[in-house]
C-alpha cells in the first residue's frame, strides 16, 4: 500500500502462480487426455494395412499355388492327349501307305519298317522321352504301341444286300488279325491284337479296345490298326494322384494296296504273322 505496510499473503498468492484448479477440472483434463491417446493409437492402427495384406496373401498363397501347379498339370495332360494321338494317326500313315509289288496287290511291311516308324515316337512327341527319365527306365518302356493288319471276309452275299444292314457292315464280315506287333513294349499289360480271334463290333464311341472294331470301319477290304497307350502321370502330387491312361487308335484302309502283309525275312520277333496268311 502507499503507507508502505507489508502485502498481504492474499495479494502475493493472486499476482504470483495461478492457485490449484479444482479436482473436477483435473479429473476433465485427464479424461480428454485419454481420448486424445485412444484416438491416436486407433488412426495408426487403422492406417497400419501392411500387416493385414500380409495376413491375407498368407492365408490365401496355398490356394494360388494349388491352382497354379494344377492348372500346368492340365495343360501337361491336354497336350500328352494330343501328342497320343499324333504318333497314332502319323504311325498309321506310314504303314498304310506301303507301296506293293507290279504283280500284286498286297504290299508288305518288315521288322525295319516297324522299328523306323515305331522310332519316330520320339520326334512326335518327345515328353515320353523326358517322363521316362523321371521314372528311372527308357522311353520304349514308358509306352505301348502296337500295329495290326485286319483283313475283312464276308460271311455271306444275302447279308450285304440286306436294307437293315445297309449302314452298318459288322454283321455280314468276319474281322481276322492277319500280323500283330507281339514283340513290342507292353507297360501297362498286355495290349496287341491277338491272332486266331475274330475282332468283335463296338460302337463308334466305345473306348479303344485290342479285343474290338469301330462298326463303321466294316466292309470290303483290309485295316491297318495302330493301337497307343501312355500312363500320364503328374509331376506334381504323383504320390497321391493316381496315372491316367491315354489310349487312342487309329483305324486307316491301305492307300495303294488291298492289304498290308508282314514280310517275316530278318524278323527279330517284333511281330507275328497269324495262321492262314
Amino acid at each position: 500500500m502507499a503507507d508502505g505496510s507489508p502485502r498481504t499473503p492474499f495479494l502475493a498468492a493472486r499476482r504470483g502462480a495461478a492457485p490449484e484448479s479444482p479436482p473436477a477440472l483435473r479429473a476433465l483434463a485427464a479424461l480428454r487426455g485419454v481420448r486424445a491417446g485412444l484416438g491416436a493409437q486407433a488412426e495408426r492402427f487403422r492406417a497400419a494395412e501392411g500387416a493385414v495384406a500380409a495376413i491375407e496373401f498368407a492365408l490365401i498363397l496355398p490356394t494360388l499355388l494349388l491352382i497354379l501347379f494344377a492348372g500346368t498339370q492340365v495343360v501337361a495332360y491336354v497336350n500328352a492327349t494330343r501328342k497320343v494321338e499324333l504318333v497314332a494317326h502319323s504311325i498309321s500313315q506310314m504303314i498304310s501307305q506301303s507301296v506293293p509289288l507290279d504283280t500284286s496287290t498286297v504290299a508288305r511291311v518288315n521288322a525295319t519298317d516297324l522299328h523306323f516308324s515305331y522310332d519316330a515316337t520320339l520326334v512326335l512327341f518327345p515328353y515320353v522321352m523326358k517322363d521316362a527319365k523321371r521314372q528311372g527306365r527308357s522311353w520304349w518302356q514308358n509306352i505301348s504301341i502296337n500295329y495290326a493288319s485286319i483283313q475283312f471276309r464276308a460271311k455271306n452275299t444275302a447279308c450285304q444286300n440286306n436294307p437293315d444292314t445297309s449302314t452298318d457292315l459288322s454283321p455280314c464280315y468276319n474281322a481276322n488279325v492277319v500280323w500283330t506287333t507281339t514283340g513290342t513294349a507292353q507297360p501297362g499289360g498286355a495290349n496287341y491284337r491277338p491272332c486266331d480271334t475274330p475282332q468283335l463290333p463296338a460302337d463308334d464311341d466305345a473306348t479303344p479296345s485290342r479285343a474290338t472294331l469301330p462298326r463303321s470301319t466294316y466292309g470290303p477290304g483290309s485295316l491297318v490298326v495302330i493301337d497307343v497307350a501312355f500312363d500320364f502321370t503328374p509331376t506334381f502330387g504323383s504320390g497321391f494322384v493316381p496315372a491316367v491312361r491315354i489310349a487312342r487308335s487309329a483305324y486307316v484302309q491301305p492307300r495303294y494296296a488291298s492289304l498290308v502283309n508282314f514280310d517275316t525275312t530278318n524278323n527279330d520277333g517284333i511281330a507275328t504273322k497269324c495262321t492262314g496268311y
